[in-house]
């Protein structure tokens, strides 16, 4: 395999767990507002438990993406940050105002009005950055960007990356986000009462496990989001179809091709999101967050196959490659790096996602 491909691959390693942990994160912020600011206290402390101890590492991934990015393939970097500056200078403004959010809230506890203030950033930043996100990946899939085979910018830099795949992809991001983080936060309340896989947790709770009280609290919060998860992936699946409409229609050269190389991804997806559904129903919450997962890297690779060997059109990766020195010693550099990455991640999991958490 070539170096360039062996970091395309690594490129998109990276692409998912973002999609699948960071994705979640910003979910969280987006049932705030959902629901309008009026959780319940137990709520509040399950979505803050949820997230709380790995928000910030989830990050860790999007920075991965753009140091291969810039590192591997500088042109690519550079017609991005020229062509889709703009709403991704949002997407920055929110992360940075999410974390700011989420750190505030957390010191003011017992004062309503900063409470309030710094939770309503947080949730805002939280559902901003994902529908940005979702617009410059949208624009950028299109193939009508404006950037040309040399890599400048021949659009307009304020609304050049607005059009109806772009917004559907806005919405598609923040709605993915959604849905991953109720089944993730659905998966979370029924591991502290079910004893084993498979046990319907709010029939089947765990006497004597915990107390009393502590139960039906729990409960609530399974029945709560496993009801939320259920309804989102239905809302996810209507989406999913009406995109593929948008999609046939506002970027025909993504569609042909997409048709040609990509339907067998179309259908993995829909296979994954039918196991989730049923799973969810069934209260199998861990083989719901999985195939969740699963639906998730099949439209990842069906993007990615679809427009291979571009980038991002119409600048192919043999076109836009950096030196093989230079990609071989970024391949090495990421094998070395992994060594530290991968335990340091693993343990950070175990402390606060284990069976015990700390």
């Amino acid at each position: 395999m070539l170096p360039e491909q062996i970091l395309a691959v690594i490129l998109v390693i990276g692409i998912f767990l973002y999609a699948i942990l960071g994705g979640a994160d910003f979910g969280v912020g987006v049932w705030e507002v959902i629901t309008a600011f009026k959780s319940s206290e137990k709520e509040k402390e399950h979505l803050t438990l949820a997230i709380g101890p790995v928000w910030e590492a989830n990050h860790v991934w999007l920075i991965f993406i753009l140091v291969i990015l810039f590192s591997a393939f500088p042109p690519v970097f550079a017609a991005i940050g020229r062509s889709l500056w703009f709403p991704l200078l949002l997407a920055l403004v929110g992360i940075i105002f999410r974390g700011v959010g989420f750190a505030f809230r957390s010191y003011v506890a017992g004062m309503v009005r900063q409470q309030t203030l710094w939770g309503a950033v947080f949730s805002f930043a939280s559902t901003a950055t994902p529908f940005f996100l979702g617009m410059a990946f949208g624009a950028a899939a299109s193939g009508k960007s404006g950037i040309l085979q040399n890599g400048d910018f021949s659009g307009n830099y304020l609304t050049g990356w607005i059009s109806p795949f772009s917004i559907f992809s806005a919405f598609f991001f923040v709605g993915i986000s959604t849905w991953l983080s109720a089944v993730y936060l659905t998966r979370e309340a029924g591991s502290e009462l079910c004893s084993r896989e498979g046990e319907a947790p709010p029939a089947l709770p765990v006497e004597g496990a915990l107390p009393a009280p502590i139960i039906e609290n729990k409960t609530t919060l399974i029945l709560l989001w496993r009801r939320r998860s259920l309804v989102m992936s239905v809302v996810m699946g209507v989406l999913a179809l009406a995109g593929l409409a948008i999609i046939a229609n506002d970027a025909p050269f993504l569609w042909n091709i997409f048709k040609q190389r990509s339907l067998i991804f179309i259908v993995l997806a829909m296979l994954a999101g039918g196991i989730s559904l049923w799973a969810l129903w069934r209260n199998h919450f861990m083989m719901a967050a999985l195939s969740s997962q699963g639906l998730v890297l099949s439209v990842i690779l069906g993007w990615v196959v679809a427009q291979y060997p571009f980038l991002i059109f119409p600048l192919s990766m043999e076109a836009v490659k950096a030196p093989p020195a230079v990609l071989w010693a970024m391949i090495w550099s990421l094998a070395i790096g992994s060594v530290l990455l991968i335990p340091s991640l693993t343990f950070l999991l175990y402390l606060f996602k284990g069976k015990k958490p700390l």
